[in-house]
């Protein structure tokens, strides 16, 4: 480690490259670091705003400012504050742990351990500042490998001690999206944004390059349309002021998708109070899918777009005659094609990273160019960590028809075996004809088909991944691949409450509310509960009427009820109320242009 002493203010910053580990047995408790005052989340916002300014003028794009990594800075940043002496500066907290330890324990499942701290309580940009002027601080904040950064603020206010952290992190799985830097307001609503790409991953679990993306401020984006990916984007926000959230879909040449976003405030000024709707991004053990079209089929099984394909570099032919071509109806556009020669032909692709212990459920997809052999024709096996689940044995009568793809189920389990940590899938051609090996999917076991589901995902790393879901009957029935929401249809209102004032001399004009429907269209109706209050829907707004004629002086209180013809959309409700007054005044403000 290194110190530097800047002014009055001491730093230090510390460099760990490795995964993330948590020292068994440590409790960080006695600071709830998820209940922060209004003032110090806006100094953190501030601070990875200024931090993203200052990667921009050095060419290296903009950190997301994440939930985990702020929740393990802000403990880091208390802890250094109340249980050290005045004068403490390092990295290690009084538990003995480190940035890693600290990161890994408030469940941030990525790469981190590099951290830049302030040994006292500074103004955001002068943080920033300090931090570029100190060669080990400034290399942590340029990182080009980073993405991802919290920043945990602590000030005591009985003496105006503090502590300043800076925590970096990337998750090779999560591609952000940023909207101008991270920053939390814009008057302008042509915005910058950035989308990064997805790392490349190995592995039957990974996803591959962007190719495509959607974006928009509908969290469903049924009106975006696809387009070439691409990392620099303007966006036009939506007019009225107000926090805008932007969302950006990606998907593979696979088809795997994952939705990110950001959120920034479209205004002159943030309402201190609602800073906390900037969000974070964060990531969950779980996954909800609100509802399921199950086709009626009892069961249905999930994935996270987990596949083997012919194009891994881990794919490769055993014996016999085998290669690769291209072909358009193959998953991905290439197949591997095994053929007659001199006996068998035999292919496979493995993987040793792939999730353990769980049992799961592979599809290999296959066509031939000849289907009226009732001898075999294609068989394949799966290697599980030492356990041979098949083979398969697939005759040509089991396709339905010639050079068309069809897919063949085998369960299977990966073991967690030291002495053999392989997961192979082994394709064979055995009879005269062409066999075409395109794709492995891969799902877990049937589950019933309930909805809501609640889907603990193997790594418990959930952020943003596409579902992808197969209806069966737990057997050799099943249905085709589709994707499964996770975003239930809402409405919602804007304002979010209604409040007028009038009096019998002056009776308040007609007011309408705009009805934004997230994943719609949506099909709703309109109902109040006041006879002095009148609704009419308009297209996606809600005109409002008042009958004051019967009302005494004082306060009246209503509501607005939102009704979805679909029962699994949520009813929504407004609050109106109404502030019968003896006589309101008109006053004249004079109105001051600096040019």
């Amino acid at each position: 480690m290194r110190r530097v002493v800047v002014g009055l203010w001491l730093l230090w910053a510390v460099f760990v490259g490795a995964v993330s580990t948590l020292l068994a047995g440590v409790n960080y408790g006695g600071y709830d670091p998820t209940q922060h005052l209004p003032e110090r989340v806006l100094e953190e916002a501030l601070t990875v705003y200024w931090g993203n300014v200052a990667r921009q003028q050095n060419g290296v794009p903009p950190l997301r400012w994440n939930r985990q990594l702020t929740l393990a800075a802000r403990w880091y940043s208390w802890d250094s504050t109340e249980n050290r002496p005045a004068g403490f500066c390092g990295h290690q907290d009084t538990l003995g742990t480190w940035p890693s330890d600290r990161t890994r324990a408030f469940e941030y499942k990525g790469l981190s351990g590099a951290e830049n701290a302030f040994c006292g309580y500074l103004a955001p940009q002068d943080a920033i500042n300090g931090w570029m002027n100190s060669p080990g601080h400034r290399a942590n904040l340029l990182d080009p490998n980073s993405r991802e950064v919290g920043i945990g603020y602590y000030r005591r206010d009985s003496d105006g001690r503090g502590y300043v952290t800076q925590d970096f992190g990337v998750d090779p799985g999560f591609a952000p999206v940023i909207i101008a830097n991270e920053a939390l307001t814009t008057t302008n609503r042509n915005v910058d944004v950035y989308v990064y790409q997805v790392q490349n991953q190995t592995g039957f679990a990974g996803i591959g390059p962007a190719v495509e993306m959607k974006i928009g401020e509908d969290v469903c984006l049924n009106d975006a349309t696809w387009q070439p990916f691409a990392s620099n984007v303007v966006w036009t926000l939506s007019a009225t002021s107000g926090w805008k959230t932007v969302y950006a879909k990606t998907r593979d040449r696979f088809g795997r998708t994952r939705v990110v976003s950001d959120t920034i405030y479209l205004g002159t000024s943030v309402p201190l109070g609602t800073i906390d709707k900037m969000g974070p991004a964060s990531n969950s053990p779980t996954v909800t899918i609100p509802f399921l079209d199950s086709k009626g089929f009892p069961y249905v099984e999930l994935s996270l777009g987990w596949l083997a394909d012919d194009s891994y570099s881990t794919f490769a032919l055993l014996w016999g005659n085998g290669e690769r071509v291209n072909d358009p109806d193959a998953v991905g556009g290439t197949a591997f094609r095994l053929f007659p020669g001199s006996g068998e032909s035999s292919a496979w692709v493995y993987d040793t990273s792939f999730y353990k212990g769980i049992p799961m459920v592979a599809y290999v997809r296959l066509k031939v160019n000849d289907n009226t052999s009732s001898d075999e024709v294609a068989r394949f096996q799966i290697s599980g960590g030492g356990t041979t689940y098949g083979p398969l044995r697939i005759r040509g009568t089991d396709f339905t028809a010639p050079n068309t793809y069809q897919e063949f189920r085998l369960p299977f389990t990966f073991h967690d075996n030291p002495n053999d940590p392989f997961l192979i899938f082994q394709f064979w051609r055995s009879g005269t004809a062409d066999v075409y090996v395109d794709v492995v999917t891969i799902f877990t076991a049937p589950r019933p088909a309930t909805a809501p589901l609640v889907w603990t995902v193997p790594d418990e790393n959930y952020r943003g991944q596409g579902v992808w879901g197969r209806f069966s009957d737990g057997a050799s029935t099943f249905t085709d691949i589709v994707e499964l929401p996770t975003v239930r249809p809402s409405l919602s209102a804007w304002p979010e409450t209604l409040t007028v004032m009038a009096s019998h001399e002056v009776p308040p004009l007609p007011v309408r509310i705009s009805i934004l429907e997230t994943c719609g269209p949506i099909a709703w109706r309109v109902e109040t509960n006041a006879t002095w209050l009148q609704a009419t829907k308009k297209d996606k707004e809600v005109e409002f009427s008042f009958d004051i004629s019967m009302l005494a002086l004082g306060t009246h209180s209503a509501a607005l009820m939102l009704l979805p013809d679909d029962p699994g959309v949520l009813a929504l409700k407004v609050p109106v109320t109404l502030i019968l007054v003896d006589r309101l005044y008109r006053t004249f403000v004079p109105v001051v242009t600096v040019r």
